[in-house]
């Protein structure tokens, strides 16, 4: 493990501080931007989330519009021109007073975030060796737990003297990783360091396949959220001291998740692939099962325990899954494309999910998504075993020809 941190390049170690600085400004800008739009909106609840949602819908349209820009541009540009986006969206919280100014800031930071997290993984598909690409993944996943754990108390903190501060600290925090960016990430980044033809972008597509994997992994982050959003009010019904046993299994998912989830990564490295997905799904419908179904703090922990292990399992391996289906030429659009099954879990998974909490109550609910997590494991396993296919039969191919 230390020799491991030790090999851990400059360039990870920057989108490692990056990972981390989104997890912290992504807390920034949820439930404490929400409060702030909800007291300034004189506590008009519809209009507060309709605002909220515009982020989501807006990375959701340019990915699928635009998501070919990411690979036609050198990486370093289009990382450092996300942050000046994201910079100007935070910075201007601080001034904003009327609904249009929180509509056009929301659309700001859609358009810088939506191309941040798939250029900095497919920068990282192209300068690690892909035997290191699940561990890599894993670090940027640690370094946005840190963000995640260190972002509440702090926010919190900023929120009870100034809500403008908080939204200032967070624009700096912002302009200062730019800096580094600017004076650290390399200029010429192999073979992505030239700008890339329109006509060598346009002339792939991506493969079906691709659609397939990210169709597998809508019950992963529908389960997602539903954990962030309908979770805590199944707990509010059931639970006296909802509030303490929420906040106990958040912490400790996120101390599991920073200390433990490079060595459980390496731990696995050895197992192919497709076991460690397949025991990743597992892991997340055993948890779906015991968040429904328990309802004592010890079955609560364990299916924590579950559901951490299945993403850390999962959500790692299927990253370096896409990197080795991506082109070169392809692989920013390939993990922005796929990436896009978590914005519409979360701008449709929280209204689904509380439909079916009206309708069938918690418990009902959580089943239900165990039984979908447990058909997209499926699901996953079929089409992964499709890729292996074609990739053996294009090794044999090479073979022949050779």
């Amino acid at each position: 493990m230390i020799s491991y941190f030790k090999d851990v390049s400059r360039i990870i170690w920057l989108h490692s501080i990056g990972h981390g600085l989104l997890s912290f400004n992504s807390i920034v800008l949820l439930p404490f931007l929400t409060l702030y739009m909800y007291e300034h909106f004189d506590e008009n609840l519809l209009l507060t989330t309709l605002v909220i949602g515009v982020q989501p819908l807006t990375e959701i349209v340019l990915t699928i519009a635009l998501s070919g820009v990411i690979d036609r541009w050198r990486r370093r540009t289009v990382l450092l021109n996300s942050l000046l986006f994201q910079f100007v969206a935070i910075s201007g919280y601080v001034f904003a007073e009327d609904l249009w100014m929180f509509v056009v800031l929301a659309v700001l930071n859609g358009i810088g975030r939506f191309v941040y997290i798939p250029a900095s993984r497919a920068h990282i598909s192209q300068s690690v060796p892909l035997h290191k690409q699940t561990i890599t993944f894993a670090l940027l996943s640690t370094a946005s737990s840190i963000g995640a754990l260190t972002a509440p108390a702090i926010s919190a903190g900023f929120v009870e003297f100034n809500h403008q501060l908080l939204f200032g600290v967070s624009s700096l925090l912002l302009a200062g990783y730019w800096l580094l960016c600017f004076r650290f990430l390399p200029r010429e980044e192999g073979e992505n360091s030239k700008k890339v033809s329109n006509n060598q972008g346009k002339s792939q597509s991506p493969s079906k396949i691709l659609w397939w994997l990210g169709m597998a992994m809508l019950p992963i982050s529908l389960y997602h959220a539903q954990l962030e959003t309908n979770w805590p009010i199944f707990l509010k019904e059931n639970l006296l001291n909802y509030l303490v046993v929420f906040s106990l299994l958040e912490t400790l998912g996120t101390f599991i998740f920073i200390g433990f989830e490079v060595l459980l990564v390496r731990l696995v490295k050895p197992m192919p692939r497709i076991r460690v997905i397949q025991m990743g799904y597992l892991f997340y419908g055993i948890s779906s099962l015991g968040f429904g179904l328990s309802y004592h703090i010890v079955g609560f922990i364990l299916s924590q325990l579950m559901f951490c292990l299945g993403a850390i399992f999962t959500l790692n391996a299927m990253q370096t899954q896409i990197s080795m289906l991506a082109p070169d030429q392809l692989k920013g659009k390939y993990f922005a494309l796929f990436g896009l099954h978590w914005d519409v879990s979360r701008s449709t998974g929280p209204f689904l999910g509380g439909l079916l909490m009206t309708a069938i109550d918690g418990s009902g609910l959580f089943i239900t998504v165990a039984i979908l997590l447990i058909s997209g494991g499926i699901l996953q396993t079929s089409v992964m075993k499709k890729v292996s296919e074609n990739h053996q039969m294009g090794m044999d191919s090479t073979s022949v020809s050779l």
